[in-house]
């Protein structure tokens, strides 16, 4: 990838929505101007007309749309919730928000994403702003 990708770790003990989720996990991306709160309206937009098609696992959801300009910047957001927040029936504990300015930096990125949670299933120990970083830059590097 030639742009560099943000990344961003969020631990959390409760949420009351999935949409809180969503909005918790880039609340400082938003800040930095990486992506607007344009692009998290068609991602919830997309969930109300689509259904849970982002539900990857029991436990886990990738939040995002197709390349949008509300991304200035690539990016992967991941939060961690203690108490699992309800979402079409799953008990949602991983909310992976990402987003790209085009389709295959967006691909990209959802390969990355999708290796991580096998990752992580393996390994609970990347569960951790530290490890999750490093795990995503080694990886990033090698694109």
């Amino acid at each position: 990838m030639k742009e560099s990708v943000r990344l961003r770790f969020v631990h959390t003990n409760r949420l009351d929505s999935w949409e809180e989720g969503l909005y918790k996990a880039t609340a400082e991306l938003l800040q930095l101007d990486v992506l607007s709160s344009a692009y998290l309206k068609e991602i919830i937009e997309q969930v109300h007309a689509s259904g849970p098609y982002m539900a990857i696992t029991r436990d886990t959801v990738f939040m995002h749309a197709r390349p949008h300009e509300g991304v200035k910047q690539p990016f992967v957001a991941f939060l961690y919730t203690e108490e699992p927040i309800g979402y079409f029936g799953r008990q949602i504990k991983h909310y992976f928000v990402f987003g790209a300015k085009d389709d295959s930096t967006h691909q990209k990125l959802l390969s990355h994403v999708s290796r991580f949670v096998t990752a992580m299933k393996e390994d609970p120990s990347l569960i951790d702003e530290e490890a999750f970083v490093k795990w995503f830059n080694q990886k990033l590097a090698s694109v």
